[in-house]
């Protein structure tokens, strides 16, 4: 049987699959299949995958209350990489690998914080949210408008094991060790 780690990894990388071919397939048609697609990954791919990764951990499949703090806490996360999506990516054709970029990279930001928050516990704070999402832009950027590299497997299974069982405080000060390592 492979680790919890493992399994996350392939829960994502199956999710990023699913959703980059859905996502390139809308923006070869362009507007208005691209809005269609965007609205539809929240119910066909990261919703499920939350669930996923949170059944992995044995902990309570989310409810609209236990996801707010996520929302909340990605919102400026969903809106900055959504922004190249939504330029290029509704032009027929040329929108196709604008499209499956960006699904690739939220797919695999989106899945490594729903790893690190399920691995942490089974509350979701919004603090949590917001420092692990600035560490995981930090290690995973874009760089290049067409290119967003896969996270390593022993890269994503040391971030989970980093925060696994811990409480919320402890959590947020491993948070601000990393960012302030990687600062400086």
């Amino acid at each position: 049987m492979a680790s919890k780690e493992v399994q996350i990894y392939d829960i994502i990388e199956k999710r990023a699959g699913s959703n980059i071919a859905m996502q390139g397939l809308s923006g070869l048609m362009g507007f208005p299949f691209t809005l269609a697609a965007d609205v539809a990954v929240f119910f066909t791919h990261y919703g499920p995958m939350l669930n996923d990764i949170r059944a992995a951990y044995h902990r309570s499949p989310v409810t609209a209350a236990s996801l707010a703090p996520v929302l909340k806490g990605c919102k400026q996360e969903l809106l900055s990489d959504m922004v190249l999506d939504k330029v290029v990516g509704n032009i027929p054709l040329f929108g196709l690998p604008a499209n499956m970029i960006c699904a690739k990279a939220m797919t695999w930001r989106l899945g490594i914080l729903f790893g690190m928050l399920s691995a942490r516990g089974e509350e979701i704070d919004l603090h949590n949210v917001l420092s692990a999402v600035r560490l995981i832009r930090e290690l995973f950027p874009q760089r290049e408008s067409f290119l967003f590299k896969k996270p390593s497997a022993s890269l994503v299974e040391k971030l989970l094991l980093t925060v696994e069982g811990d409480s919320v405080e402890s959590f947020e000060q491993k948070m601000d060790r990393i960012l302030d390592a990687l600062a400086s």
